[in-house]
């Protein structure tokens, strides 16, 4: 189950990024006229922090003083909203005006070679369920996923109820043919005052007490969740992340660490998403 080898590949997961996250592109291939701007663009790029250096820094928009070190922020979600290109020593280098997605006033100048973009491959692009599972533990852009997922301590996420949540009739009949007592769960909703709650643009901490909450008001307290062992269930939880169910565009993501915008493809982040898919298999 999920929650067995949570800690294992969580802890693999870590090391990767601390191998990998300070190497760059080569500076050969970053053309020395590129920048990005998200007011024209998709909006801001979702990225975390994957450097393990004690002295990464964020500076000043003019880049002549500290005023954060991103040791003190291994959680963050960072928006991206502008990307410029600075000669270092020779060699072209971009740089990230950016801010945090759960408090603006945390902003700055930042090497982009600290962060590595919050990407999630859906559901559907995957075609086994250890597959699925793996990167559901290993994935940082994953976190509130995985929160979510611990709330039904009993239950086992299957891939086939969380493709149903990303596609319509009769694909979904098909992926919910093996289950019986089938219901999916909507879990944003509007306030007393009619605002929209959007768990997922919310600091995962935060977020999880407030589905919680919805959940109990649904019917399911946690009493009720851990009775549910002879149920499955699958997740459709995205949220400041850049989500794709296409693989060449998945591939070109990774492939570039900086926003970009080519002939057949530009990042964008404007996937948000909070529901459950329950069922017993049969």
């Amino acid at each position: 189950m999920l929650k067995r080898s949570l800690s294992f590949l969580l802890l693999l997961g870590t090391i990767f990024l601390g191998l990998s996250g300070v190497s760059s592109v080569s500076a050969s291939t970053i053309p020395s006229n590129y920048s990005f701007d998200g007011s024209i663009f998709t909006g801001p790029i979702p990225y975390y922090s994957s450097t393990k250096s004690q002295k990464a820094y964020i500076w000043n928009n003019s880049q002549t003083k500290r005023i954060h070190n991103l040791k003190n922020y291994p959680n963050t979600v960072w928006q991206v909203s502008n990307a410029f290109v600075k000669r270092v020593k020779g060699k072209n280098e971009v740089y990230y005006k950016l801010y945090s997605a759960y408090n603006k006033k945390v902003k700055g100048i930042a090497w982009y070679g600290y962060f590595k973009k919050s990407i999630i491959k859906l559901p559907v692009l995957f075609n086994s369920q250890q597959a699925y599972l793996n990167d559901l533990s290993s994935n940082k852009a994953l976190k509130l996923t995985r929160m979510v997922a611990e709330l039904f301590p009993n239950s086992q996420v299957n891939l086939n109820l969380s493709k149903s949540l990303y596609v319509s009739l009769p694909q979904k009949t098909d992926l919910l043919n093996g289950f019986t007592n089938t219901k999916a769960i909507g879990l944003n909703s509007f306030d007393s005052e009619g605002n929209y709650s959007y768990y997922e643009r919310m600091a995962p901490s935060k977020a999880i007490k407030l589905i919680d909450q919805r959940l109990t008001e649904m019917g399911y307290d946690q009493d009720k969740r851990n009775s549910m062992s002879n149920y499955d269930i699958g997740l459709n939880i995205v949220g400041y992340a850049e989500s794709f169910y296409r693989q060449s565009e998945l591939n070109i993501a990774n492939k570039y660490r900086y926003p970009v915008k080519l002939s057949n493809f530009q990042d964008m982040a404007d996937y948000g998403a909070c529901s459950i898919q329950l069922g017993i298999p049969k």
